[in-house]
């Protein structure tokens, strides 16, 4: 919900901090098909059905998906985050949290496709991509990756589907 109200409503934030976001309710239907997850049963009475059943089904998923709202040049700094393993020990694959970045980031900075692979296949940092990002407010979980663009940073630490309260609250007060 946060990155879908940035996205509609961007002039009405000082800043948002995302953690582990769903963005694309499509793509998040098929991998929870494929991992035998039930949230795609509740996406489909949410939206009134699978996606693909209609053009008014497809509009629903669309509406609701971060990734229709998101763009370069957004008003309001973000602040986006995944744990490596979510998608693996967690329900949301780190893909859209990087897909996020990628929508609002200039083309210089955006993730390769094969590096977002990478990253969700092997859950690690493409070996190209790592480095050391210490950052204290992540406490003993630790960044693996982060990569700024204009007003919008993500990171990726090494954790799951989960926020690490010290870090959002850290970003949000450097705002």
């Amino acid at each position: 919900m946060a990155l879908l109200m940035a996205g509609r409503v961007p002039d009405l934030w000082a800043g948002v901090s995302a953690w582990v976001p769903i963005t694309d309710l499509a793509a998040w239907h098929a991998e929870c098909r494929a991992a035998g997850r039930p949230y795609a049963d509740d996406l489909e009475r949410s939206c009134g059905g699978a996606p693909g059943d209609s053009p008014a089904v497809d509009a629903q998923y669309r509406a609701r998906s971060p990734l229709t709202y998101l763009r370069p040049g957004l008003g309001a700094p973000l602040d986006i985050n995944a744990g490596i393993l979510d998608g693996h020990t967690g329900s949301v694959p780190i893909s859209h949290t990087l897909r996020a970045f990628n929508a609002v980031a200039a083309e210089e900075d955006r993730i390769s496709n094969a590096d977002i692979a990478h990253f969700v296949e092997h859950a690690a940092v493409p070996p190209h991509l790592a480095g050391d990002w210490p950052d204290p407010h992540y406490g003993a979980q630790r960044v693996l990756f982060r990569r700024q663009s204009n007003n919008t940073r993500v990171t990726i630490f090494d954790g799951g589907h989960e926020i690490i309260y010290g870090a959002a609250l850290a970003w949000l007060r450097s705002i």
